[in-house]
């Protein structure tokens, strides 16, 4: 009994270790606010983005599975001139590369990886407004 007991008390603790808030992503669409927490993503490496419910998980999902290496996402992408707003912030500096594509701007948050910082999903056109995350790479909790 006591092994089921240690067995409970060490997979709720990485469970909470799972949730440790990193930082914040918001996002505006017209009069629509989406705002989403940074969390720990179960690897010194990794971050995620804690789980939401209705329009919100398909939002989250879009930003996970549009987020990762510049390679990979964002193929065949323009660098613009202008620069990422004061208001993104990675590890309280500023990663200031934009690059577009033909679906979306990407925000290159740290060298190598993207984030969608404006792109459209339906009728409803989503932008970046601010960010406060560490420099690291998202991945989607199982």
């Amino acid at each position: 009994m006591r092994l089921f007991s240690a067995t409970l008390v060490c997979l709720s603790f990485l469970s909470l270790a799972a949730q440790t808030p990193r930082g914040t992503l918001r996002f505006i669409s017209g009069a629509q606010n989406a705002e989403f927490q940074v969390i720990s993503g179960n690897h010194p490496a990794f971050i995620s983005l804690r789980p939401e419910h209705g329009e919100l998980a398909m939002l989250r999902d879009f930003l996970l599975t549009h987020t990762g290496p510049e390679k990979l996402i964002a193929t065949k992408a323009n660098p613009l001139k202008t620069v990422a707003p004061a208001a993104w912030k990675v590890a309280k500096h500023r990663g200031a590369k934009l690059i577009q594509t033909e679906d979306a701007t990407y925000w290159c948050y740290t060298p190598g990886l993207v984030l969608p910082s404006t792109f459209r999903i339906g009728q409803a056109t989503w932008k970046l407004q601010s960010a406060d995350l560490p420099p690291l790479i998202f991945v989607e909790l199982q």
